[in-house]
């Protein structure tokens, strides 16, 4: 009798955890398709392609600079002395490192404006679906524009059991909510 209280425990237990696990509601969202319907976007879109051309004006001018310079340099070169010469292609040199200097940090100042103007925007998305996934029960909501868990609720962390078993130190990241 003992014995069938005990495995009808078991099998209740088991019964329970394994119902409790089939309940997990896992939702999915483009994320990219949400920012793009946000009205918020439009306007940082629009932002950023004004910055994208301001940097791009400054780019064509030096570069215009530079073909000027160039051409008044084959026109005239046959006249010029030797120091007039490497004064010539010095400048030239100088004027081409500094057009490649200004578009390496045009680049870099492009997607520190786009990121800033943004991130706000994206938080405002993730939070929404935080909100959402909290009020309906989900316990994950999957990106499908990219295949980034964008929400969890607390569970097992496997980095630590998975690095072992690979031999590894584990060391357990943050987590990525």
């Amino acid at each position: 009798m003992k014995k069938k209280v005990i495995l009808s425990l078991l099998i209740g237990t088991f019964c329970l955890s394994a119902s409790s696990f089939a309940q997990k509601k896992i939702g999915h969202i483009s994320l990219d398709s949400l920012l793009k319907a946000m009205p918020q976007s439009d306007s940082a879109r629009k932002t950023g392609q004004n910055y994208y051309q301001q940097l791009a004006s400054t780019i064509q001018s030096m570069q215009n600079e530079l073909q000027q310079k160039y051409k008044e340099y084959q026109d005239n070169q046959a006249s010029y002395t030797e120091l007039i010469k490497q004064t010539k292609q010095q400048e030239l040199q100088d004027l081409n490192q500094r057009i490649q200097n200004f578009q390496q940090q045009a680049q870099s100042s492009l997607q520190k404006f786009n990121d800033s103007i943004t991130r706000p925007i994206i938080d405002m998305a993730k939070k929404a679906i935080k909100e959402v996934a909290k009020e309906k029960g989900y316990e994950y909501i999957l990106d499908t524009s990219s295949g980034v868990v964008l929400y969890f609720e607390d569970g097992d962390d496997v980095y630590a059991m998975v690095a072992d078993k690979l031999g590894l130190k584990p060391k357990s990241p943050a987590p990525a909510k």
